[in-house]
């Protein structure tokens, strides 16, 4: 009995086993003495963790900080990310990740890691401190999460695009952001939160911690480092303490009060209650405690006082220093009527609130008498709606000797003499050149941003990621890096590097690129601008439109036949009859407005900056200049006749 009990026995845990063995045989644990030295075997097992027994190393290659390359050596990785010391054995978990475009090198734990561009494998190690740590370049893929904190690994750089002053296009490098902002040193990796912002209508660039960030206008993402929100402005609650920072965005978080005094209306004086301005202006309620983004603006001649939320603002005549908050919507009147008093302040840019109305006298087209009325230039201009309430930026000049009327937005400007002082509203103008076939002749301007023209192509050699050899074909790289599609022409911003010791080839947007080693120079598309559409050359086919005016974006070339002064023929080329008229430069792009007019029974020929127009007879169809402030369509260069030929009309 005791035997068959035995047997029995055996029997059950025999059958045990085998379910047991059966059961666990499935099952991954991946702990064994013997980890692999790096992970490109598991590649395909995207997102699953796995376990290793890991002694700590130096001596192996790495790429990255906290997100590596799947061929880095894991012993040495994990003394990098601080989970190993050298010599120390233990049991790590590896998430398996999926490639990144770059990788961020630095020091860490005694073990430099190299940065490297796209490859098509990554892991990193999970922990309780990183679970979700991320290393990147910059923010344009949170542009969707505004309002949001997230927490990133930086490394402080000293090199690297920076736009703004402690609040950043999302296009700046993190890591040379952060030695800008103060947040790192150079060189410093560690974790930190970073508030992702709407766009801002303009960055204000500076010099700080040895790190110059650049100016820049309208950009649709940012963000701001959270070390870098100011608690508390003063014991005094204004912004007199920070009239040095004029054009800056700062930071600030406010408790909505009731305190005084303020003066003023979107635009307030700096002595007034940051707090009490910010209920006034909408963008908090009273006992709300919010962060809030205020742009530090020159002194006004005058502020119009109002009630709004609750809160009474004074008017007030002239003081030294201003503020605006730029993240709510404007609803006020104007502060002022006209600029004549501002005409000492010529080169100086003020920023005002206006109200667009169609009943007020304007002299001058782009350029303006600085008695003209303010609201309607603003709508002449296309800078504002009729009704239409914002803030614009106006740059005082100095007077003219004339200025030309012209009919826009339904609003008639006049003609007028010379003129003791001028404004214009600020637009931004894209000067650059049409694009090299390569930068070998830009070596010497390493981390300096250079703008050109580039049309996409599609032949041509081209070496590396990201970062690309200075000999590579500009056009082709331009479509690899995803800037600039085959045959669209846009304006590409581009940084010119110092040489690397290896370039990694890829095939990115039907365009290969190959892999090549050390290399003198070296390049990095940055950003482009908006696609401009394409237009003719002439306005041959516009003349149905006689009295309309149309906006083209040009580029100033010499090249093409012009006929005609200040009233050109209509086959004529835009781009070289815009500097024969003074409009732009050679290789200059710039928005101009064009008037389309009838046929002339004759055109006169002159010379001026440099461009001979022809004489001409009667022709069907003209148009002139009026001005350069709206954007538009792109005009390319003409292919119309010699202007040594006899002009004969072409065909519609």
């Amino acid at each position: 009995m005791d035997e068959q009990h035995k047997l029995q026995g055996i029997q059950r845990f025999t059958i045990f086993w085998l379910v047991f063995s059966s059961i666990f045989s499935n099952i991954d644990t991946s702990i064994n003495e013997y980890s692999p030295v790096n992970l490109t075997d598991y590649r395909e097992k995207i997102d699953q963790t796995f376990s290793f027994l890991v002694t700590g190393e130096l001596q192996g290659s790495i790429f990255g900080t906290n997100i590596y390359t799947d061929d880095s050596n894991i012993a040495v990785a994990a003394v990098h990310a601080g989970i190993l010391s050298v010599g120390e054995k233990k049991s790590i978990e590896v998430k398996i990740l999926s490639g990144q475009s770059t990788y961020q090198g630095s020091t860490q734990n005694g073990v430099t890691s190299s940065s490297y561009g796209a490859w098509p494998g990554s892991f990193m190690f999970m922990t309780d401190a990183n679970t979700s740590l991320t290393t990147i370049t910059n923010l344009l893929n949170y542009r969707h999460k505004v309002n949001e904190v997230i927490s990133v690994s930086v490394t402080g750089l000293i090199e690297g695009p920076v736009f703004g002053t402690n609040i950043y296009t999302d296009d700046s490098n993190v890591g040379t952001a952060a030695v800008h902002a103060g947040v790192l040193s150079i060189g410093e990796t560690k974790l930190i939160e970073v508030k992702i912002l709407p766009g801002q209508s303009s960055y204000k660039g500076s010099t700080q911690n040895a790190i110059t960030s650049s100016s820049y206008g309208p950009w649709p993402g940012s963000y701001v480092f959270i070390e870098n929100i100011i608690s508390s402005v003063a014991e005094s609650m204004d912004l007199t303490g920070f009239r040095d920072k004029v054009g800056h965005s700062l930071y600030f978080l406010v408790t909505g009060d009731i305190g005084v005094p303020v003066y003023g209306t979107d635009i307030y004086t700096d002595d007034s209650n940051i707090n009490a301005a910010a209920i006034h202006a909408g963008v908090v309620k009273l006992g709300e405690a919010k962060a809030v983004i205020v742009n530090v603006l020159p002194g006004q001649l005058n502020y119009q006082g109002s009630t709004k939320n609750g809160i009474t603002s004074s008017s007030y005549g002239q003081w030294q220093g201003s503020f605006r908050f730029i993240d709510h919507n404007t609803t006020s009147t104007v502060t002022i009527t006209n600029l004549i008093d501002y005409r000492s302040k010529v080169n100086q840019i003020l920023s005002v609130s206006v109200t667009g109305s169609l009943g007020g006298s304007i002299y001058g087209t782009k350029i303006y008498t600085d008695d003209s009325i303010i609201n309607t230039a603003a709508v002449h201009a296309g800078i504002a709606n009729v009704g239409e309430t914002k803030i614009v930026d106006i740059k005082i000049l100095p007077g003219e000797t004339s200025y030309q009327g012209s009919t826009q937005n339904g609003v008639t400007s006049s003609s007028y003499g010379a003129w003791p002082g001028s404004y214009t509203f600020t637009t931004n103008t894209i000067n650059c050149v049409m694009g090299p076939i390569d930068l070998i002749n830009f070596r010497e301007k390493i981390n300096q941003l250079l703008s050109f023209v580039v049309t996409g192509k599609n032949e041509g050699s081209i070496f590396g990621t990201d970062i690309y050899t200075d000999d590579s074909n500009l056009a082709v790289a331009a479509v690899h890096s995803g800037m600039v599609t085959l045959g669209e022409t846009k304006v590409i911003i581009v940084q010119v590097l110092p040489g690397k010791s290896s370039h990694h080839g890829t095939t990115q947007n039907d365009i290969t690129s190959t892999s090549y080693g050390h290399w003198m120079g070296s390049y990095s598309i940055l950003s482009s601008i908006p696609t401009f559409k394409m237009a003719l050359s002439n306005l041959i086919n516009y003349r149905d439109k006689i009295n309309e005016i149309l906006s083209f974006t040009v580029i100033g070339t010499t090249g093409g036949s012009v006929w005609g002064t200040d009233i050109y023929s209509d086959d004529s080329n835009i781009a070289t009859a815009a500097i024969h008229a003074g409009l732009v430069n050679d290789n200059e792009m710039k928005t101009v407005n064009l008037k389309i007019l009838p046929g002339q029974a004759s055109y006169n020929g002159s010379i001026r900056n440099g461009i001979t127009s022809l004489s001409y007879g009667s022709w069907a169809g003209s148009f002139v200049f009026v001005d350069n402030t709206t954007a538009g369509e792109m005009a390319s260069e003409n292919v119309t006749d010699d202007g040594n030929k006899m002009k004969e009309e072409s065909s519609e």
